[in-house]
């Protein structure tokens, strides 16, 4: 596969928008850029943008809200952004949700190479406190929640306090994106709701002013050697990226999901200090679909510890690979729909055992959003107390539409069926034009490839993970950090 080149990189090139639209010293496009480049490819799928739906919509009860961000606010002043420890060798931001594992809640794209690093710190981003019932893995954990939080005050008390320098930011910006907004639209077919984006930018702009400075005395204090992080298209990790620039620390992150490989910056040696130094990918299979500012020359093939150490758990004798079990991986962009496949497909055969296993981001609402299988026949998994791999060894096939768990079952070797919408086009061009998979439509259609399939699958899915990862990854990082082995 190569780098997708999409026509809002071209837009963003026409229109200078990179480095060059700032407000104060915050380069506010710099900021919007992957959340809009995301809107964007949910536009071409016909799917309402997260963003746009995130700024319209109200709580349903402020009270529940307020008391649990109070609740959440007590804890993190008690665990705030402070470590005893000084000069440190790697500073890791992890991806906030965790996977138990042993008892124990792990970080699955960090947690190991940090075992291996063990004079580092992880940072943990998030203004919400997760609740676990077992303890976390990550020994030297700090939170960022408090800064987060404190934002949000100092971001409310200018709003209401200081509406005229509010207003006149907010303002600046739909003035100074009219003309890009209105190409994008007139030349591109693409739609942004103006004043959302320009309230947004607004947020950012005060949350970046009060938690830049934070986090650099932070950095300063533990002086890493390198950062390495996870979910680098994260406000906080951009924040930390541009300091880390200032501070001469290397930067690396860890591919975290099939779509987190879409980083493209096709203006070549052109230095953006959000961006990365570095990017790890899952294996040579993804390498070619990244670029970064410095081009392609500082992206490794690392692999994915968490998959490495699945596949150990779970060798090939341990599979029950039962016919008759189905598992089909959700998302909230299209779960409800999903939902009404699975409970149709169901419907057609009682003979089939449907596993359905939500996203992390559907287990609170699923029962309000998808009340037609509550009492179904379809089995809905909507906690982490048990492994996805657990359930893929239990399968036989897997339906999906682009979720990185697909790549994950057809190390399994299941059967894959990927549903034709329009979200499904980088799955179909990957692994339906490839082979890999089939393609299908209805209900009924899935359910006739289902019954003439064969007992086994032809191909092995191990280009998708290099070998020997947590070895491959600590190498690396110690060689860029400069880290001494004593």
């Amino acid at each position: 596969m190569s780098v997708r080149v999409k026509p809002y990189h071209e837009w963003e090139a026409k229109h200078r928008l990179l480095n060059n639209k700032s407000v104060d010293g915050f380069k506010y496009w710099n900021y919007m850029r992957r959340d809009m480049f995301m809107s964007f490819v949910d536009q071409y799928s016909g799917v309402e943008p997260p963003f746009y739906k995130n700024m319209s919509e109200k709580p349903a009860n402020r009270l529940e809200v307020l008391g649990k961000k109070a609740g959440d606010f007590l804890f993190f002043m008690r665990n705030g952004l402070k470590s005893d420890l000084r000069n440190v060798d790697a500073l890791f931001l992890c991806h906030r949700r965790r996977q138990r594992i042993e008892n124990r809640m792990v970080s699955i794209y960090s947690d190991f190479v940090e075992d291996r690093i063990p004079n580092s710190v992880t940072l943990e981003r998030g203004d919400t406190k997760f609740d676990y019932d077992c303890p976390r893995y990550s020994p030297n954990l700090v939170y960022s929640g408090s800064v987060e939080l404190m934002s949000y005050a100092y971001r409310y008390m200018i709003k209401f306090l200081s509406k005229n320098k509010y207003k006149k930011i907010k303002n600046y910006v739909k003035a100074d994106m009219e003309e890009a907004f209105r190409d994008l639209e007139e030349s591109y077919g693409l739609k942004v709701n103006k004043n959302d984006f320009a309230e947004r930018v607004t947020t950012l702009y005060f949350f970046y002013k009060f938690r830049k400075p934070r986090y650099e005395r932070f950095l300063r204090k533990l002086s890493p050697k390198v950062i390495v992080e996870v979910v680098g298209g994260g406000f906080d990790a951009k924040i930390i990226n541009e300091l880390a620039v200032k501070l001469g620390i290397p930067t690396i992150e860890l591919q975290h999901g099939a779509g987190a490989i879409d980083i493209v910056y096709p203006e070549k040696n052109t230095p953006v200090d959000i961006a990365p130094d570095w990017y790890f990918t899952f294996s040579d299979f993804w390498k070619n679909m990244v670029l970064l500012p410095t081009g392609t020359s500082q992206v490794f093939a690392g692999g994915f510890p968490y998959h490495d150490i699945m596949m150990r758990d779970y060798p090939r004798e341990s599979w029950k690979h039962d016919r008759n079990t189905i598992i089909f991986l959700s998302s909230r962009k299209y779960g409800k729909e999903m939902s009404e496949l699975a409970l149709e497909l169901s419907n057609l055969d009682e003979r089939l055992n449907i596993i359905f296993k939500l996203h992390p981001r559907e287990f609170h609402d699923w029962k309000e959003n998808y009340k037609d299988l509550l009492g179904s026949r379809v089995e809905v998994i909507d906690n982490q107390n048990n492994g996805l791999y657990k359930y893929f060894a239990e399968s036989s096939a897997q339906v999906g539409v682009d979720s990185t768990a697909v790549y994950e079952g057809m190390s399994f070797e299941l059967a894959t069926y990927i549903w034709d919408i329009p979200k499904a086009s980088n799955m179909k061009s990957m692994l339906c034009d490839a082979g890999y998979a089939e393609v299908f439509s209805t209900a009924q259609e899935l359910y006739g490839k289902l019954s003439a399939r064969a007992d086994r699958v032809n191909f092995t899915a191990d280009f998708f993970w290099k070998e020997n990862p947590i070895e491959n990854i600590v190498t690396k990082i110690k060689e860029i950090g400069k880290i001494n082995e004593n």
